[in-house]
């Protein structure tokens, strides 16, 4: 089942097909938050928007309040925003009964776009990209753990010692993912009875570790897609007494989990616009620039690929992630790597970590993308062998400190999202720096507790 036209609703509504509408925002982290109306409610009124706290863009990932935004804080009043919904993504949400979704855009009172926003963040830079003449295509490819615990069960073992799925790597074992296909197969059917088609689904190395690939879509739809599968998935595993999580290392004896993220730009006509069977690498000069960009501005704009504390410790390189800023021919050790001929030519940004906010890991890919064709950034030869090794390359930001620097020092960054936008993240990330730094660590306690 695909999305939903309005009418169609409508009628279902009348049939008793549908009972409520979830009308959902997303926040800073890619999550969603919102309210639940009555499918006739949402009909006669929410179809023009909903009132919800402006805060929503000021949580960090566990709600933790900070008043040092400017957007909204005890002196603005914690004022309302309007989550408008985008009638485009009303679709099927099947795993709840009698359910439908619809995502929608942040406005501010006085009807001006919330700039922050990262959805409305992406639709600016996909306007500019249209306006050039481009189309843009993307995919996502996200890893994540599947625990044999519930959220109440995993609390009380302060989140250590987890029983997973399975406890031992399956990389792309078969046997495995059949024992356990009880709760496996459950994934597909609903996401594709939610207008989310799934290309595959495979073992990763990790214990209790998968990988789910979404078919690649129009950019803002695949971003949609993105937030309301991981949003789905968590909500799957809990109706079945499992456990998700997105972390980017959740262990660190086990693997990281990736967020590879692969776009592509095509013309009005249907022609991918990256693919030169002429060139040694199979690249346009669309592409080179293109990528040139986004590699000329990866460093700065690390904090949307890598947002939080944990991010860098996944791309410590323990396990062949990423952390350095080359690029490679289906070389899964570079940065950045090619892969596809002809219409599925694309670039693979592997930076990003399976908890980034796809909004704002696309927006930063299009923005730095189309900041190196506009002034012809080109490439060098591709990194060989593995680049983690590779002498002279540039290192990417190994942690959240380097990151905040490139970023706050980047008057790039700033021309291309705003200044409004840069320092509402920078303060983001700030605050879960020092959050971080206050708080005293299990390790913190191995290390020292008894030695000193």
């Amino acid at each position: 089942m695909a999305k939903l036209d309005l009418h169609t609703f409508e009628q279902q509504v009348q049939q008793g097909k549908y009972e409520q509408v979830i009308v959902a925002g997303v926040d800073m982290q890619g999550k969603l938050f919102g309210k639940k109306v009555p499918a006739q409610y949402f009909l006669e009124d929410a179809k023009d928007g909903i009132h919800t706290c402006a805060i929503n863009l000021i949580w960090d990932v566990s709600l933790k309040f900070a008043e040092n935004y400017t957007f909204c804080n005890f002196e603005t009043g914690l004022q309302d925003m309007k989550v408008i919904p985008d009638l485009a993504t009303l679709r099927p949400y099947p795993w709840i009964e009698k359910t439908a979704i619809v995502l929608g855009d942040l406005y501010n009172k006085d009807g001006s776009e919330v700039p922050m926003a990262p959805r409305n963040m992406l639709k600016k830079q996909l306007q500019k990209a249209r306006q050039l003449g481009y189309q843009t295509f993307a995919a996502s490819e996200l890893e994540f753990y599947i625990f044999r615990e519930t959220s109440e069960s995993a609390r009380e073992k302060n989140f250590a010692n987890l029983k997973p799925l399975f406890q031992y790597p399956i990389d792309y074992s078969i046997y495995r993912l059949n024992v356990d296909d009880w709760f496996l197969r459950q994934l597909a059917p609903n996401l594709e009875a939610a207008g989310i088609p799934v290309e595959s689904l495979k073992g990763e190395f990790g214990n209790g570790q998968v990988e789910l690939n979404v078919k690649y879509a129009e950019a803002l739809e695949m971003a949609d897609r993105t937030a309301i599968f991981k949003n789905g998935l968590k909500e799957i595993a809990a109706l079945n007494d499992l456990m998700i999580t997105f972390m980017a290392k959740h262990d660190t004896n086990d693997s990281g989990s990736s967020g590879h993220t692969h776009i592509s730009l095509w013309d009005e006509a249907g022609n991918n616009l990256f693919y030169d069977a002429q060139d040694a690498y199979g690249l346009s000069q669309t592409a080179r620039y293109f990528l040139g960009g986004m590699m000329a501005l990866a460093p700065d704009l690390m904090l949307f690929y890598a947002p939080y504390v944990n991010s860098y410790k996944r791309l410590a390189n323990t396990g062949g992630a990423p952390n350095t800023l080359t690029w490679g021919t289906d070389n899964r050790t570079t940065a950045f790597r090619i892969d596809g001929k002809g219409k599925s030519c694309r670039i693979e940004n592997r930076i990003p970590g399976s908890d980034a906010n796809h909004f704002l890991v696309l927006t930063a890919c299009l923005a730095s993308g189309l900041y190196g064709i506009e002034h012809k950034i080109d490439i060098a030869a591709p990194t060989t062998g593995d680049a983690s090794r590779a002498p002279g390359v540039q290192r990417l930001p190994a942690n959240p400190v380097e990151a905040i620097q490139r970023l706050e020092n980047s008057e790039i960054a700033r021309q291309l999202l705003g200044d409004d936008v840069v320092d509402h993240y920078l303060t983001a990330a700030k605050n879960e720096l020092n959050d971080y730094f206050v708080e005293v660590t299990d390790w913190e306690r191995r290390k020292y507790f008894e030695f000193i």
